[in-house]
């Protein structure tokens, strides 16, 4: 019984610690394979990065911050 309350008090926490880091999502900006600027949603850059769908191999990403971040988003970059 005391290894089962145990067992559940640490679900309990480990729960609760992931759950936040869920919810701080930021949205990135990045350059696909066809040159359009995309945009994802993730917890840190490095995250961005490894996840975005059809993310150039030479594409970083910007973190969108600002209504001004976000004109850039639907541009086309060349990528030849």
């Amino acid at each position: 019984m005391k290894k089962t309350l145990l067992g559940m008090g640490a679900l309990a926490v480990l729960g609760a610690v992931a759950l936040p880091a869920a919810s701080f999502a930021a949205t990135y900006a990045y350059v696909n394979t066809s040159g359009e600027v995309m945009t994802t949603e993730s917890a840190s850059a490095s995250q961005a990065i490894a996840t975005a769908p059809g993310i150039h191999p030479r594409s970083g990403v910007m973190l969108i911050e600002t209504t001004a971040d976000e004109a850039v988003v639907g541009d086309e970059i060349p990528v030849n």
